[in-house]
């Protein structure tokens, strides 16, 4: 019997750690490991400050307890998946603590220690993924820095695919290198700097890539039922899943909503629609716009990369929409949606 207890508590973390990654709606589906820049720790539950007013780090930990069980876990994840559900996971709120949204391309520098005293040097590159034929730039900052070379490095065989040499400015050194076309997919800039006779090596992760999409522009939005809905206009280089996301702000640059939408498109010209969910725009004016775009062909099958397009417009505002013009009505999940979370609640209780 004990041996049977065991499997079910196993069974049921297992089910929870799975259902988490793949069905979460507000997930970050780009992100990617620490070492390729873009991690960025979210907590399930956000603090707010009701919680404790006097000590607000105490209070934030406090509502976890001293051993987290099998349904402590099912019930944390049932209850979080049931507040997304209030929204579409097409148009999910976005504020300005969601970094991992706002700044999806941010390079993390990196740093070293490089003495006992504390002096340390830090390395980084202007982005994490570029798309051709973009330049590449990279800064380096510390003490007692003689000199220092960016070299580009396939990591699957290890090959220095070139050399550059950090140039001293005031008190940084700048290092910068053309793309290229079809560079391996698991790229390293790798900086080595000699300071005080030593040679302190960074690994540096990116993606160079060659856009296999390109965003063109937008139409008038329009009213849809409860959505506003603006149809983005794409020149595609490959037909395949696409999906787009932008981010919604409104006119004093506050994000409102991230938007994501999903559509299998043609080779050629194409376009696909974003929509905001009134659940988002209660109480919002126009005008809003629209930025931080990303363009993305989806990986057809386990093992084949994921490609990336690029946008040729920076920003796109939306100047005469009102938002008096939607319906009302909340948003309504979808059978598999309601499903999703009933699994969840089942394993909550120990069904």
């Amino acid at each position: 019997m004990r041996k049977k207890a065991v499997l079910k508590r196993t069974i049921i973390l297992s089910l929870v750690v799975f259902i988490t990654w793949l069905f979460w709606p507000t997930m970050s589906e780009q992100k990617t490991p620490k070492t390729k820049q873009e991690q960025v720790k979210k907590t399930v539950q956000p603090y707010s400050p009701k919680q404790n007013k006097s000590n607000p780090q105490t209070a934030a930990v406090s509502i976890l307890p001293d051993k987290i069980t099998s349904n402590d876990s099912a019930t944390l994840v049932a209850k979080a998946y049931a507040s997304e559900l209030n929204f579409p996971p097409y148009s999910q709120p976005l504020t300005s603590q969601d970094f991992d949204r706002l700044e999806p391309n941010h390079f993390n520098p990196q740093s070293i220690p490089v003495d006992d005293f504390g002096n340390s040097v830090s390395a980084a590159l202007s982005k994490y993924r570029y798309t051709y034929p973009e330049i590449v730039y990279a800064t380096l900052s510390g003490e007692n820095i003689d000199n220092a070379l960016l070299q580009l490095v396939d990591i699957n065989s290890g090959k220095t695919l070139l050399t550059r040499s950090f140039n001293q400015e005031d008190n940084t050194w700048h290092a910068e290198f053309d793309g290229e076309r079809n560079l391996p997919n698991q790229l390293q800039a790798t900086v080595k700097a000699s300071i005080n006779g030593k040679v302190i090596s960074l690994a540096l992760a990116l993606q160079y890539v060659d856009s296999v999409a390109t965003l063109e522009s937008f139409e008038p939005a329009i009213s849809q039922d409860a959505d506003m809905v603006i149809t983005a206009n794409l020149t595609t280089r490959e037909q395949g899943l696409y999906r787009v996301r932008a981010n919604l702000f409104d006119a004093n640059n506050q994000p409102i909503a991230h938007l994501v939408s999903k559509e299998r498109l043609n080779k050629g010209s194409d376009s696909l629609e974003l929509k905001a969910h009134q659940s988002v725009l209660q109480g919002r004016k126009a005008p809003f716009y629209l930025s931080t775009f990303s363009v993305e062909l989806m990986s057809p099958a386990p093992g084949k990369p994921t490609k990336y397009g690029d946008s040729s417009i920076k920003k796109h505002e939306i100047i005469d929409f009102a938002t008096s013009s939607l319906s009302a009505l909340p948003y309504q999940p979808s059978q598999q949606e309601q499903q999703r979370l009933q699994l969840l609640q089942n394993m909550a209780q120990g069904k």
